[in-house]
C-alpha cells in the first residue's frame, strides 16, 4: 500500500534514503562505483604483476642456490674420486691433492649455506627441504674423518658419498618445481638432465677407479653398476636433448667435447665392454684421471651455462613482471586521474546549469515573478505589460537541463498569462461591483429621496419614526454599496466644494451606523475637513464605529474624541469596551491598514478593515489599532488625518459634546451640494453619474460671522425647550403670521447634531445689529406671555381680538377698511399633544428645507465664482 506524499514541510525519509541524497552526492556515487571497480581490477592486476616479480626474484634466488648446489656436488664428485681412489689403493690422503679438494668443497658448502639462508620461499616444505639439504653436509666430516683412517673401504665410501650428492641434486630440481613460465620450466628441466647425467658420468669415472686400482671390477656387481651408470648417463642426455633446444644442444656438443671427452669415452667403453668383471682392465690410471677430471670440468661448464642462461631468463622475467607492475601502476594512477578529472567535468557540467537553474528558479519564484506579476496586476494594459515579462533561465544547453530550464520558462510564461486572466477578470469583477454598486446606489438614492419627502409630508409621528428607521438602513445600504466600489479599486464619486466642519462630519458618519445612539462624540474640536476628503472619512470613521459597535456589549457607549496636534494634525480615537483583541490579532490587522493587501475571498470576510485601509491609503490617513486600558478593555482605534486635509476654522464653530440618541442628520440633509453626484438611472438601466463642474483654482471664501437677530434666539430657544402649547393659538385663522427668518443669517452648524446646547445669550450680538422691529417683537412676547383673564376660551386658549396685537410698523392701516362684522370666534376642538408634536416637526423640517436652499444657493454662487 502506497503511503502518502509528504507536503512540503512534511518528512521525506532518513538522510541516507537514496532519494535524499544530494545530486553531487549522486554523481559522486556514479562516478566511484566504477572507479572503485577500476581501482580494484587494476590493483589485482597490479598485484598479480608484483607477485610476478616476486615469484622471478626468488626463481632467482633458487637459481643462486641451485648453482652452488652444482658447485658443490661437483666438487664432492670430485672429493669422491680422490677417497675412493685412495680407499682403493690404501694409501693417505694427507699430502696430497685430497686437502685442497676438501678445501674447495667446504669453500663451495659454506657458500650454498649462505645463499640457502637468504633464501625467503612461501612454500615451507621447499624451505624444509634446502635445510635437510644443507644439514645433510655435516655427515660429510665424520665421514672424512673414518675415509683417512682407513675404516670405510672404497665400494662404501663411494656409496656415502653417492647417497649425500643424489639428495643435493634432488633439492637442485626445487627450481623446476619454482618455476613461473613454461620457459623457465623448460630451461629449469634441461638443467636437471645435464645435472643427472654429470652426475652418472662422475659415478662411472669413480667406479673405474676403484676397478683400475684393483685392475678388475672384481665383482660382477660392481661391473653392473658401472654399466648402470652408463646406461642412466646416455638416458639423461637424450633426456637433455629432448627438452633443450638447439641452441642449448649446440652448447653442449661444443661445450662437451674434445679429445679429452673422447678419450675418457673410450677408456670407459673399453672397461665396460670386458666380459668377465676379473678379466684384467689395464687401464692407464693417470690418464684415465686426467681425462676424466678434464671432461667432467667441461661438462660443468655446460651445466654452470645453462643455469646462468636459466638465471638470466628469471632475471629477465622478474625485471619484466616488475616493469609490467609499474606500468600498471602508472596506467592504474593514470586512469584514475583521468576518471577523477572526468568525474570532476561531469559534476561540474551538471550541478552548474542545475545551481544556476535553482537560484534563478528561486529568484523568479520569490522576487522577479512576484515583481512581474504585481506590475502586470498594477497595469491598466496587462495584456501588453505581460508581453517579455520575465527574462529566460539563463541555461541554453540541448540536453535534459536545458530542456527543464526551458520546462521552468513555460511555467513562468503560464505564471503570466494566469496573473494576466486575473488581472483581466479582477478588472471585470471589479467593473460588476462598479455596475452592481452604482445601480443599488441609485436605487438607494430614490429611496432616500422618497423617504425624505414621505417624512416632510408626514403628521403621524409613529409613522414618522419608521419612516426614519428605513432612513437609516437605506444609508447603511448606501455605505455598503460604497464598500463594493471601494473594493474595485474605484473612489467614490461624491465630492464636497467646501470644507465641512468636522462635527457634522461625525453627524454624518454615526447617521451611517445601526447602533448610531450608542455612539457618544465628544471633544470635537472646531476643525474644518477639506471637500476632497470628507466624504472618505464619513465613510472610514463610519466603519470603524460599526466595528466597534458591534463587537461590544449593547449596554456599552462608543466614544469618539478628537483633538489637534501641534504639528496641524488631527488625530480621533474611537473607544469600545468590547472583547478586544489579542497582540497577534492586532499587529495583523495594523499591516493590513497599513498596506492593505490585494482583494481575494479573505479580503471579502473582513470588509471593513479592507474598506478602511484603501481609504487611508487614498488621503495619507493613518490608522492604527491598539488595546484599550487594563481595567477598561476593548479597543481603542487611532484616526491621524494630515494638516494638508485640514481647513482653517471658522470663528463661529464650536466644540460639541452630546450624546446622539436619535436618528442623526445624513449628510445630504446639511450638504445640498451634493446633489450634483446623485446617480441619475439612464434609459438603459445603468447608472449615470453627473459629475461637479471642474472648478478653477480659485481662493475659497473666508465663511463669514452669522450675527443672530433676537427674533431668531426667541424662535430658537422656543423650539428647543418645552412649552405650552395651547398657550399659542396657531390654528385661529386670525392669528398673526410668524414673521420672516432672515433664512441668509442661519447658521448651518445649528442643526447638524441636535440636540444642541443652548444658544449663548445675544446681548452682545444686540450690541452689533439692533433693528426697529426688535421694540415691536418684544411687545408681542409680552402680550402673548400674559393674556388677560377674560380673553381665555373655554378650553383654555386665548381669544383673538382682530388687529389687537398688531406689531408697530408691521403693516399700513387701510384708507378704507372695509366693516368688519363681529362674529363669534368658533369653537375648536381640543388638540392632543401628538398634533402638536407634530405640527412642531413640520415646523422643524420646513426650517431644515429653507437652510439647504439657502446653501445649496450659496453653493451654486460659488461654484459659479469658481467656474
Amino acid at each position: 500500500m502506497r503511503g502518502r506524499r509528504p507536503g512540503p514541510g512534511g518528512s521525506a525519509g532518513g538522510r541516507w534514503r537514496l532519494r535524499n541524497w544530494r545530486l553531487r552526492t549522486k554523481v559522486g556515487a556514479v562516478l566511484l562505483v566504477p572507479t572503485l571497480a577500476a581501482l580494484l581490477l587494476g590493483g589485482l592486476r597490479v598485484q598479480s604483476e608484483i607477485d610476478n616479480a616476486n615469484n622471478f626474484h626468488r626463481t632467482v634466488a633458487q637459481v643462486d642456490v641451485a648453482r652452488q648446489i652444482t658447485e658443490v656436488v661437483h666438487q664432492l664428485q670430485k672429493e669422491r674420486v680422490l677417497m675412493v681412489t685412495g680407499a682403493a689403493a690404501t694409501s693417505s690422503a694427507a699430502g696430497s691433492p685430497l686437502a685442497t679438494q676438501l678445501d674447495r668443497t667446504n669453500g663451495a658448502i659454506a657458500e650454498l649455506r649462505g645463499a640457502v639462508a637468504k633464501l625467503n620461499l612461501p612454500d615451507a616444505g621447499a624451505m624444509d627441504r634446502y635445510n635437510r639439504a644443507v644439514d645433510g653436509l655435516t655427515t660429510l666430516t665424520t665421514l672424512r674423518v673414518l675415509a683417512q683412517r682407513g675404516v670405510y673401504p672404497d665400494n662404501a665410501l663411494f656409496t656415502e658419498y653417492t647417497s649425500v650428492i643424489d639428495t643435493l641434486v634432488q633439492v637442485g630440481r626445487e627450481v623446476t618445481a619454482a618455476a613461473g613460465t613454461q620457459e623457465l620450466s623448460r630451461v629449469s628441466t634441461a638443467a636437471q638432465t645435464l645435472d643427472s647425467a654429470k652426475e652418472q658420468i662422475a659415478q662411472l669415472d669413480a667406479l673405474l677407479q676403484i676397478a683400475a686400482a684393483h685392475n678388475s671390477f672384481q665383482s660382477s656387481l660392481n661391473q653392473d653398476r658401472a654399466r648402470s651408470s652408463n646406461a642412466a648417463f646416455t638416458a639423461s642426455v637424450t633426456d637433455f636433448t629432448a627438452v633443450a633446444n638447439s641452441q642449448e644442444r649446440q652448447a653442449f656438443s661444443d661445450g662437451y667435447s674434445g679429445s679429452d671427452v673422447d678419450a675418457d669415452h673410450l677408456i670407459e667403453q673399453s672397461a665396460l665392454l670386458t666380459a668377465s668383471p676379473t678379466a684384467p682392465l689395464n687401464i692407464d690410471i693417470h690418464a684415465f684421471t686426467t681425462a676424466s677430471t678434464i671432461a667432467n670440468d667441461k661438462f660443468h661448464q655446460v651445466e654452470l651455462g645453462l643455469i646462468g642462461q636459466l638465471r638470466a631468463q628469471a632475471s629477465a622475467l622478474a625485471g619484466d613482471a616488475a616493469a609490467a607492475a609499474g606500468r600498471d601502476i602508472a596506467a592504474l594512477l593514470g586512469t584514475l586521474m583521468i576518471a577523477l578529472g572526468l568525474m570532476l567535468v561531469i559534476a561540474w557540467s551538471l550541478l552548474t546549469p542545475l545551481r544556476r537553474l535553482r537560484l534563478e528558479a528561486l529568484d523568479m519564484a520569490n522576487v522577479r515573478l512576484p515583481q512581474t506579476l504585481k506590475r502586470i496586476l498594477a497595469d491598466e494594459d496587462p495584456v501588453e505589460a505581460a508581453k517579455n515579462a520575465v527574462d529566460p533561465v539563463s541555461v541554453f544547453s540541448r540536453e535534459e537541463i536545458g530542456q527543464l530550464a526551458r520546462s521552468f520558462d513555460l511555467v513562468h510564461d503560464q505564471a503570466v498569462r494566469m496573473a494576466v486572466d486575473q488581472a483581466v477578470l479582477r478588472d471585470n469583477v471589479n467593473a460588476i461591483f462598479v455596475n452592481l454598486s452604482r445601480r443599488s446606489q441609485v436605487l438607494v438614492e430614490r429611496q432616500l429621496s422618497e423617504l425624505d419627502r414621505l417624512e416632510q409630508n408626514e403628521q403621524d409621528p409613529d409613522q414618522l419614526a419608521r419612516f426614519f428607521v428605513l432612513d437609516h438602513l437605506a444609508t447603511r445600504m448606501r455605505r455598503n454599496s460604497e464598500n463594493l466600489i471601494i473594493l474595485s479599486g474605484t473612489g467614490l464619486t461624491k465630492a464636497l466644494v467646501r470644507p465641512l466642519p468636522l462635527a457634522e462630519l461625525v453627524g454624518a458618519a454615526i447617521s451611517e451606523v445601526e447602533h448610531y445612539a450608542r455612539v457618544k462624540a465628544t471633544g470635537l474640536p472646531t476643525a474644518l475637513v477639506h471637500g476632497r476628503a470628507v466624504k472618505d472619512l464619513i465613510h472610514l470613521i463610519a466603519e470603524l464605529l460599526d466595528n466597534a459597535t458591534t463587537y461590544s456589549e449593547a449596554s456599552t457607549t462608543v466614544t469618539i474624541a478628537a483633538r489637534q496636534l501641534r504639528g496641524g494634525q488631527l488625530a480621533m480615537q474611537i473607544s469600545d469596551s468590547g472583547m478586544g483583541m489579542t497582540t497577534d490579532e492586532l499587529d495583523a490587522a495594523n499591516h493590513k491598514l497599513a498596506d492593505p493587501p490585494d482583494f481575494d475571498v479573505t479580503v471579502a470576510r473582513r470588509m471593513g478593515l479592507y474598506v478602511v485601509g484603501r481609504l487611508a491609503q487614498r488621503h495619507n490617513i493613518k490608522v492604527r489599532l491598539r488595546s484599550g486600558d487594563f481595567i477598561e478593555g476593548g479597543t481603542k482605534a487611532v484616526i491621524t488625518v494630515p494638516a494638508d486635509l485640514l481647513a482653517p476654522p471658522r470663528e463661529e464653530d464650536a466644540r460639541v459634546d452630546t450624546p446622539l440618541v436619535r436618528r442623526p442628520t445624513r449628510l445630504e440633509e446639511t450638504q445640498p451640494d451634493l446633489a450634483a453626484h446623485v446617480p441619475v438611472p439612464a434609459q438603459n438601466g445603468s447608472s449615470l453619474f453627473r459629475p461637479p463642474p471642474e472648478p478653477k483654482p480659485v481662493k475659497e471664501p473666508e465663511p463669514e460671522p452669522t450675527t443672530r437677530l433676537p427674533i431668531y434666539e426667541e424662535v430658537l430657544s422656543r423650539w428647543f425647550q418645552p412649552v405650552v402649547m395651547d398657550e399659542w393659538p396657531v390654528d385661529e385663522p386670525d392669528a398673526p403670521p410668524l414673521p420672516a427668518l432672515p433664512i441668509a443669517e442661519l447658521d448651518p452648524v445649528e442643526t447638524s447634531l441636535p440636540p444642541m446646547k443652548p444658544p449663548p445669550a445675544p446681548v452682545n450680538r444686540h450690541e452689533s445689529w439692533i433693528s426697529p422691529a426688535d421694540e415691536a417683537w418684544l411687545t408681542v412676547r409680552t402680550k402673548l406671555n400674559g393674556p388677560a383673564a377674560e380673553q381665555i376660551t373655554a378650553v383654555g386658549l386665548p381669544k383673538r381680538v382682530p388687529n389687537k396685537h398688531l406689531v408697530p410698523g408691521s403693516a399700513a392701516p387701510r384708507s378704507a377698511a372695509p366693516e368688519v362684522q363681529e362674529t363669534r370666534p368658533p369653537q375648536f376642538p381640543e388638540r392632543s399633544p401628538e398634533t402638536t408634536r407634530s405640527r412642531l416637526s413640520g415646523f422643524q423640517r420646513g426650517l431644515g428645507r429653507a437652510r439647504r436652499h439657502a446653501l445649496d444657493s450659496t453653493g451654486d454662487d460659488l461654484a459659479e465664482t469658481r467656474g
